[in-house]
């Protein structure tokens, strides 16, 4: 009787562990992992975050074959649109091949930049797509969000102009 009562606690104690993990894994967002990995431009030149200081910056980690990261494009273009290019720098970045993500930025038609990450993203604890942060001028994440956004919506809009 006291073995059963137990591995019941038990049971029910690794449900609960692995449901944390998941939760945290899948449904919270990273610290921000731009600052711990080279990104390279479609121009195979090397680019950091600290070199867009002074600019408001987005960062949408995707796929390629990431139906939400498409849904998510023409929101994100608009909101260049709206504050300009000269106050919001836009990164979209992969880990997949640069072949790759420009046939990417070919068929989708669009001006965004992309870049590749040096890095896997599954190691920088990327597991969901996108996971997008917006930075500030002076390099601080002040919001950020998992899965498809309105990227062009008033609040955003507002917390840049």
């Amino acid at each position: 009787m006291i073995l059963k009562k137990l591995l019941t606690v038990l049971f029910v104690l690794a449900v609960l562990v692995i449901a944390g993990w998941f939760y945290k894994a899948y449904r919270t967002v990273p610290a921000l992992p731009a600052y711990e990995n080279n990104l390279t431009d479609e121009q195979g030149q090397p680019v950091k975050i600290a070199d867009f200081k002074g600019q408001y910056v987005l960062i949408s980690y995707f796929q390629t074959w990431c139906g939400t990261c498409i849904h998510e494009l023409p929101g994100i273009s608009e909101l260049q649109k709206i504050v300009g290019k000269d106050k919001l720098k836009v990164l979209l970045v992969s880990d997949e091949g640069m072949e790759k993500i420009a046939h990417f930025k070919e068929r989708y038609n669009n001006t965004l930049d992309y870049y590749q990450s040096d890095k896997p993203l599954k190691d920088m604890s990327i597991r969901v797509f996108p996971t997008t942060y917006l930075l500030n001028k002076n390099g601080e994440v002040i919001f950020s969000k998992l899965e498809a956004y309105d990227w062009n919506s008033p609040e955003i809009v507002n917390m840049i102009k």
